[in-house]
């Protein structure tokens, strides 16, 4: 072999190697992995489908619904809302208008007396999210729809402990059968009772599976949900009703596993209780690392083995009361993260109440908060922080008259946060907002007064 071809061997032998070490090694903290949950509708699509699982809508049921429609485009949106109540029932339909920068509430119950609906909202002709409230009593707990369903989703912070009703919601909107296998993974290992293997969920129907009754007792419940056979969409409902001191209702979208999760927004001490759960539905142990950004001071990160097939709480013995904190969490190899907050005596009764939002896993320049306040007399906030490392310039603008209206402008460190109390700054409940970054960031909102609720605002 000559000398020049030799060199050109080699070269082509150091690409390859460069090539397979991109493709196999660990993640960089400033890749961009491809956003698998809820985002607003790009421009460039005709129309954008969400998916409602959670949720009922008939009298004496465990979780009345709302539909919320944001949007936060130039012009004018549409909405069909489709409720389905099994594939031998004829669905109901319901049509809807939101102007830009407005937000529409649709009680489900009003237009679809159905005691297991799912919810099919298909938007066209503007940048709108959709969110889906839950009412239980006093209990309020809000979160985004799902845009497409997925072959596995997966959840951390459950719990069948006594006072505990623990509510998976299974909506096949599709025209096929969907068979669908469940697993609670606990710190003791898995638990796959036959009653949660081959579940059923009909064309056209909701299946709601009463986990504390097939997994009971039981601490922390980390749940996965593999799609054996059709489509389906997978959301997860906890109440407590006090017995352990924690009161209300929470609602979570089923989200994929990952390397990297962030939780903007974080406090404990006065009645305030936080628990970070990690889960780890692999046979391998993972070393994750826990990361605290306090708001006046800095702790070094918590490194913490989750055993294979397990699930470990993190504990916030080092984190100060009363102090204002983010947490993210990084892994070698993917898991799944999920924060449980609690308000509890002295505070309130109007102010009690859970929240549980999985993390998020991927930053974006602009998100969307709908609606900007839980209602008129509640507190609600959001904070930002970055995911790459860096300080951003950030935004939280407000679409009105069709103009951009910039309520307030901030700085996220490159290791902190920036909260904005909402009710400081938005007179109108019913407005959609949007953070604008000048680089990659996590948005998530928290609402009290009645209950709590918590969870992350949806990428645009």
């Amino acid at each position: 072999m000559t000398t020049k071809r030799v060199t050109i061997f080699l070269i082509a032998l150091l690409a390859a190697l460069v090539a397979a070490a991109a493709l196999t090694g660990p993640e960089s903290p400033t890749s961009a992995p491809r956003q698998s949950g809820p985002r607003v509708g790009r421009p460039s699509e005709a129309s954008a489908s969400w998916y409602c699982a959670e949720g009922t809508a008939s009298p004496g049921g465990r979780a009345d619904e709302d539909i919320v429609l944001g949007n936060v485009g130039t012009r004018a949106s549409h909405a069909r809302i489709t409720v389905f109540a099994g594939s031998d029932v004829t669905p109901v339909h319901r049509e809807s208008s939101v102007a830009p920068g407005a937000v529409v509430h649709l009680h489900v119950a009003d237009f679809a007396a159905v005691a297991e609906p799912g919810v099919l909202v298909e938007v066209s002709g503007g940048a709108t999210a959709v969110e889906h409230q839950i009412r239980r009593g006093t209990d309020v707990a809000l979160g985004p729809c799902a845009r497409e369903p997925a072959p596995q989703a997966r959840f951390a912070a459950g719990t069948t402990a006594k006072g505990a009703e623990l509510w998976l919601a299974l909506f096949n909107p599709f025209p096929d059968d969907a068979i669908v296998d469940v697993r609670a993974i606990t710190s003791d290992g898995v638990r796959a009772p036959g009653g949660l293997q081959g579940v059923v969920v009909p064309r056209f129907s909701r299946v709601s599976v009463a986990l504390h009754d097939l997994v009971p007792r039981v601490d922390q419940v980390a749940t996965e949900v593999t799609v054996r056979r059709g489509r389906a969409i997978a959301e997860e409902a906890l109440t407590l009703d006090g017995t352990d001191g924690r009161r209300g209702l929470a609602l979570s979208l089923g989200a994929d596993a990952a390397r990297r999760w962030w939780f903007p927004m974080g406090v404990i001490g006065s009645g305030r209780q936080e628990q970070l759960v990690l889960a780890n539905d692999s046979d391998r142990e993972v070393m994750a690392t826990v990361r605290f950004s306090l708001d006046a001071t800095a702790i070094e990160p918590e490194t913490v083995l989750v055993p294979g097939a397990s699930t470990v709480t993190v504990g916030f013995t080092r984190v100060p009361p009363n102090i204002g904190f983010s947490v993210s969490v990084r892994a070698p190899e993917p898991i799944v993260a999920e924060m449980l907050d609690a308000t509890t005596a002295p505070l309130p009764d109007g102010v009690r109440g859970i929240a549980s939002d999985l993390g998020i896993t991927v930053g974006a320049s602009r998100w969307v908060v709908v609606p900007a306040r839980l209602e008129a007399g509640s507190s609600d906030a959001v904070a930002v922080v970055s995911t790459d490392g860096k300080s951003h310039r950030i935004r939280l603008v407000q679409r009105r008259k069709g103009q951009d209206r910039v309520v307030a402008r901030a700085t996220v460190p490159a290791t902190g946060r920036t909260v904005w109390d909402l009710a400081a700054l938005v007179t109108d409940p019913n407005v959609a907002l949007e953070v604008r970054a000048d680089g990659p960031v996590a948005v998530e909102r928290e609402s009290s007064r009645p209950g709590l609720t918590r969870s992350h605002a949806v990428p645009r």
